[in-house]
């Protein structure tokens, strides 16, 4: 789910074709028109996952809407927040749909933020959503530093390990600039586990040296892997360890076994509002013009991009063409729970 992950754009092969991206999302719509969901929030759920498989998240995208949508049956009530102190609140979601969940909680994360100048909201018992990045973007656009991520069950290792004990914890900013935000979007992992969930199901190859068995070898087999890889050595088990601290035990959440679920999973929302530390400054402003320093050195360097360019250049194509490469069993799957299959995977 990073940029710096292993999905590249679909390849189009025999067994994909190519669809309208209108009928990808009206067959989304009418899969949570099935589950009960009301069509403006059918709607979002859609316009959610749809994004991620334009910006090239394939394993975010249609593929875990497909696999997160068997759940979308089991939502009990709204989210809502069970307590609250200053700028921290606790929400209980109610197993609602993952993107309403994270929209409630990017909501109430910002108006913390007004109002103290930080808001810091974590989730449990939520759905899963699909990227990150929507909902730091959607902090960043109103002029705050948006930070948000999770941890999940048991399923990474560092390098050289064979015990899962973290997540593959994922992690999301967005800084607020005069035009698009500049946000990152990247999994601890080398590859997240969707990536071995699809791999199951077509049979091919996993990506070398992203997973590995329940002994710790290095495996492409996606039916004898058991744990994705942490990335980047001890720096990145570092990283990950803090971000399960952020979305664990900051609110009381489980944490590493402990997380035996998707309700059991801990989610954390931060929105920060720099006109509280320098209010005579522009932050806005100033990332705008640190985003051009960078670019300009990336052009000039010519082996390196910023954050979050490249799948928004991906997701611009795609709308400019309208339409998208999707493999024929996915296709199936999401036409199964469009007509009211929750079951069948």
């Amino acid at each position: 789910m990073s940029d710096t992950s292993t999905s590249g754009p679909a390849p189009v092969t025999p067994a994909s074709v190519r669809v309208p991206i209108a009928e990808l999302e009206n067959l989304m719509v009418r899969t949570c028109t099935a589950a009960g969901v009301d069509d403006r929030a059918a709607r979002r759920v859609a316009e959610h996952f749809l994004v991620g498989e334009l910006r090239g998240k394939f394993s975010h995208g249609l593929a875990k809407f497909a696999f997160e949508s068997r759940f979308f049956p089991e939502r009990q009530a709204p989210p809502e927040i069970v307590r609250a102190r200053e700028a921290f609140a606790v929400v209980d979601a109610h197993r609602e749909i993952g993107p309403l969940s994270a929209d409630f909680a990017t909501a109430a994360a910002i108006q913390r933020a007004r109002r103290f100048g930080v808001g810091v909201v974590g989730v449990i018992n939520t759905q899963r959503y699909g990227v990150l990045s929507t909902f730091t973007e959607a902090i960043a656009a109103h002029g705050l530093i948006g930070i948000a991520a999770n941890t999940s069950r048991a399923e990474a290792v560092p390098a050289g390990g064979a015990t899962a004990v973290l997540g593959v914890n994922p992690l999301s900013f967005a800084l607020p600039t005069l035009g698009e935000p500049l946000s990152a979007d990247m999994g601890t992992t080398l590859a997240p586990m969707g990536v071995l969930w699809e791999h199951r199901r077509s049979g091919s190859p996993l990506p070398g040296q992203c997973f590995v068995d329940a002994e710790g070898r290095p495996t492409r087999d996606p039916h004898a892997a058991s744990s994705a890889v942490v990335f980047g050595d001890h720096r990145g088990f570092a990283l990950s360890l803090l971000l399960q601290a952020v979305a664990g035990s900051l609110f009381g959440f489980p944490m590493g076994s402990d997380v035996d679920s998707a309700w059991s999973t801990g989610y954390a929302f931060i929105a920060l509002d720099p006109a509280f530390a320098a209010p005579d400054q522009d932050a806005s402003a100033a990332n705008t013009r640190l985003a051009d320093q960078l670019r300009a050195a990336a052009v000039a360097d010519g082996t390196w991009r910023l954050p979050g360019d490249r799948g928004r250049a991906l997701e611009a194509a795609a709308r400019t063409s309208g339409t998208i490469a999707v493999p024929g069993p996915l296709l199936a799957r999401l036409s199964a729970r469009a007509a009211g299959d929750f079951t069948s995977d």
